[in-house]
């Protein structure tokens, strides 16, 4: 009869826990890491941050201007894959718009949000950034006046205009009810994502803008709970996060 060697079971116990623990550290590490920045606005807390809680792919942070934008002239910008922009902020000095500039050379990841299109109204390379700003006061665009507009609460038809692109891929055409911006400008450059033909809101819900070496995504819709708990509205944020943390510097 051949016996089988027996071991020590401690050894075999304190080995399986030390490699569990290395596995889920590094699971934890390869997550996206994301801050959320937040600030100027109100809006229900909770609904939208579940938003993300939702998001098994990510961990985030958030954070509230101004103190945000003195995050992001530090170093301390870069322990985050991704920026998501929530806030509407005015007030940025000299040296935190080039930190903006410069991070997106180096191919920052940034999407920009909803009310976020209403910041920085007296930076003019903001537009230039985001690919298109809500402008407070009146303003000509190619010869037209644009005078921004909002409304609530209004039944949105969502139409995508890319399904191949990571960020829409697998969402189908769909309806919200969401707030909508009117007479927005939008930078002829863009790659639209998602569109609507409702006679009071822009044309583009959604869309990418090259500004540097980064692909900056911006998304208007996402006012309040009846977006934030669309499925189509979260499908879009994962894989907005997603793909915008995968893109390398160009």
């Amino acid at each position: 009869m051949i016996k089988t060697p027996s071991f020590p079971a401690k050894p075999f116990l304190l080995l399986f826990i030390l490699v569990g623990c290395i596995h889920f550290s590094y699971a934890q590490h390869k997550k996206i890491r994301v801050l959320v920045v937040t600030g100027g606005h109100g809006f229900k807390h909770k609904p939208f941050y579940d938003v993300f809680n939702a998001i098994p792919s990510i961990t985030y942070d958030t954070l509230v201007q101004p103190q945000a934008n003195a995050l992001i002239a530090s170093a301390e910008v870069n322990q985050y894959d991704v920026l998501v922009f929530y806030d509407l902020a005015d007030s940025i000095s000299l040296a935190q718009q080039q930190a903006y500039i410069d991070l997106l050379k180096k191919g920052a990841s940034m999407i920009f949000l909803h009310h976020a299109l209403v910041s920085y109204q007296n930076w003019p390379e903001f537009v230039k950034i985001v690919g298109g700003q809500y402008h407070t006061q009146p303003v000509v665009v190619n010869g037209d006046t644009l005078k921004a507009n909002y409304d609530h609460d209004v039944n949105i038809p969502v139409k995508v205009e890319d399904k191949n692109h990571p960020v829409t891929k697998g969402i189908r055409d769909f309806e919200v009810v969401d707030e909508v911006y009117s007479d927005v400008e939008i930078l002829p450059g863009v790659k639209p994502l998602l569109s609507t033909t409702h006679p009071k809101s822009m044309r583009y819900l959604a869309w990418v803008n090259h500004y540097g070496n980064s692909e900056v995504i911006c998304i208007q819709l996402g006012h309040g709970p009846s977006c934030y708990t669309n499925p189509n509205f979260r499908r879009l944020i994962q894989q907005a996060i997603e793909w915008s943390a995968k893109q390398p510097a160009k």
